[in-house]
């Protein structure tokens, strides 16, 4: 920070230590204080942001769990705990020993992971000491009448190839392969194909470097996370090589530069691959992939009267990203510490503790049963939500409701009206609406009882556990107070919040499961085609890079170690769900691209077209089905 501003950052830090000792200053009010306590454990450093491979999870989960049985709520699980534990296998990563050694004559180059090298997703671990061959662009064309491979034996040896096709980027007549209308759409430019042919063709391991058109001046190594995801693609080591490192064994091997041997093969169109005399390379890859144990937390209020068979959930994941080094939106000097996950999710967990206290302490009370869940998983993918959706303790179909709290301490008084003539309120969105047919006026109701600016919103939001209901078609309502610049930062922290906001909230809550789980009929479930706004109170636009292309509406499974798009969920009224795809259909292929998991997947719909109809094959039952969706 420039000198200048020194004495305003001085300024800024004291008035934030203020507010801090301000906010941690107990209340008169015991609901309020109790509250307040609630989120200053959950986001204590003991909690250790929540993250599900820290033990500051299982702290927090106890807390909660004892709240549940101080309430009055009955343990869930057959083996009387409170406990429902599921699995989640965490991304993998590239780990040590993984290295890679170049060496020509008695010259060896040991070379720099994530510098001079990288791994790619595609590879598998383990290990190759061996000659090395240069196999041009690792292309067999029979119909282009072109084959690096042609006289050249590459089995057990490490094989080098270039990046793309021949003549990259050329026009008409002179490009490689006319067939297709882009370079990148020619079978032969794929990372998939080359790793294939060179693992026909017995070789050990596979080098890819950029050719020039994809280097440009930085010559980039892709990530390893861009091709995770694709454990068949290779059943051998696969890395990414600099071009300097690869012009350098070229040099000790008494080869020619390798801009000259690409030029070359770009202007005659014909294979210049050989083997690299006295070249010895020696790679190791380590990839480690993690199974976490996670754990549900959910107690149960039994209903009574009629309606007893029925239930609504009220549910609130507990977890968060623990030390941000995965899930951060804090940048690299966020990693390592502490992200407390006050807003994210402290204050929905602490609003579910406080409505359990609320509904326990009720006598005789009738109605349909109350299942209250804190879960687990849900910053790595709705993980616990999705697996009680596929083992629910009570049956879906006698469902009628799921209430959603997630993010609801951060809410602030904004204009009643868009002129600001009549006031200011505490803004709440409530998303969901149009799932249920009585929704929107109870929402109204309650909001106008509960003094809060609502900013209502018909679909369900796909980026919280109450989608995981609502695939199932289960009615929802999702509760939430809006964006801010704390969001998955170390800076959420429990001074940050608006403890008597959250009671609001919470209240508001309260008299719309009243009403739920006492109406004589339930709302009745409605799909939703539009999509939801990440967070209609704020102006500020949604980030960018998501999924690019037109959505099909599926909730892929994460787990799945087959070949193949396992489906845990269909979107309804989606072009999916028109289609006729089903829960525990594998998607195979898509207008005639094999998809072998969730990245091949991504990858082909990223190329098709809004307004087309593309055919997509299932395995279901044993059997290939092949349907017919069209995309919006």
């Amino acid at each position: 920070m420039p000198r200048t501003f020194r004495p305003l950052a001085a300024l800024a830090a004291a008035l934030a230590l203020a507010s801090s000792a301000a906010a941690q200053k107990p209340f008169d009010d015991p609901m309020l204080e109790r509250i307040r306590k609630d989120i200053f454990f959950l986001a204590s450093p003991e909690c250790e942001g929540r993250g599900i491979e820290t033990k500051g999870i299982d702290r927090a989960a106890d807390h909660v769990a004892e709240t549940f049985r101080a309430a009055g709520l009955k343990p869930a699980m057959k083996d009387g705990t409170y406990f429902q534990p599921f699995v989640v296998s965490m991304s993998p990563k590239v780990v040590k020993p993984t290295a890679l050694a170049l060496a020509a004559g008695d010259a060896k180059t040991e070379l720099k992971l994530n510098a001079d090298f990288t791994v790619m997703g595609y590879s598998a671990p383990g290990k190759a000491r061996a000659g090395v061959a240069f196999a041009g662009y690792g292309i067999t064309a029979p119909k282009l009448k072109y084959d690096d491979y042609d006289g050249l034996d590459v089995k057990g040896k490490v094989v080098v190839v270039l990046r793309r096709t021949p003549r990259y980027g050329e026009k008409g007549d002179k490009r490689f392969d006319t067939s297709v209308a882009r370079d990148d759409d020619s079978p032969h430019a794929a990372f998939a194909a080359k790793i294939a042919l060179a693992q026909q063709n017995g070789a050990a391991a596979l080098v890819i470097v950029n050719d020039t058109s994809a280097a440009g001046k930085a010559d980039p190594l892709p990530a390893f996370e861009m091709h995770v995801g694709t454990p068949d693609a290779a059943k051998f080591p696969v890395l990414f090589l600099k071009r300097a490192a690869l012009d350098a064994v070229l040099k000790g091997a008494k080869q020619k530069p390798l801009d000259e041997i690409e030029k070359g093969i770009n202007e005659a169109l014909k294979p210049n691959s050989f083997a690299l005399a006295d070249v010895t390379a020696t790679a190791e890859v380590a990839i480690e992939q993690k199974k976490v144990n996670c754990k549900n937390v959910i107690g149960v209020l039994d209903g009574s009267g009629p309606l007893k068979n029925e239930t609504v959930v009220i549910g609130a994941h507990y977890d968060h990203v623990g030390y941000g080094l995965w899930g951060s939106a804090g940048g690299p000097n966020a990693a390592g510490k502490i992200h407390y996950g006050a807003d994210d999710n402290g204050s929905g967990t602490t609003g579910l503790m406080e409505l359990a206290r609320r509904f326990g302490a009720l006598k005789n009370r009738e109605g349909r049963r109350l299942v209250f869940i804190a879960f687990s998983g849900e910053e790595h993918g709705l993980d616990g939500s999705r697996h009680y959706c596929k083992e629910p303790l009570f049956p879906l179909e006698k469902t009628t409701t799921m209430l959603n709290l997630d993010m609801i301490g951060r809410t602030k008084p904004v204009s009643v009206d868009w002129l600001g003539l009549f006031g200011k309120k505490d803004k709440l969105v409530v998303y969901g609406q149009g799932t249920g047919d009585y929704f929107p006026a109870l929402v109204a109701e309650t909001g106008t009882k509960a003094d809060l600016r609502l900013f209502n919103v018909k679909a369900s939001a796909s980026n919280s556990d109450n989608h995981s209901f609502y695939m199932k078609k289960v009615p929802v309502l999702f509760f939430f107070t809006g964006l801010h610049a704390e969001y998955h930062r170390p800076t959420d922290t429990p001074e940050t919040i608006n403890v008597p906001g959250l009671k609001k909230v919470v209240d508001m809550v309260e008299a719309v499961a009243k009403e739920v789980t006492t109406r004589e009929t339930p709302p009745k479930y409605a799909t939703v085609t539009e999509a939801a706004p990440l967070d209609p109170s704020n102006p500020t636009p949604a980030p960018s890079g998501g999924p690019k292309g037109p959505r099909l509406g599926v909730m892929p499974s994460y787990s799945f170690e087959g070949s193949g798009l396992l489906l845990e969920g269909v979107t309804p009224g989606s072009p999916a769900d028109k289609a006729g795809l089903k829960d525990g259909d594998v998607i195979v292929e898509i207008g005639g691209k094999p998809v072998s998991n969730l990245t091949t997947y991504m990858g082909v719909m990223a190329a098709q077209k809004a307004g087309t109809t593309i055919e997509i094959v299932v395995e279901r039952n044993g059997k290939k089905v092949k349907l017919k969706a069209e995309l919006k």
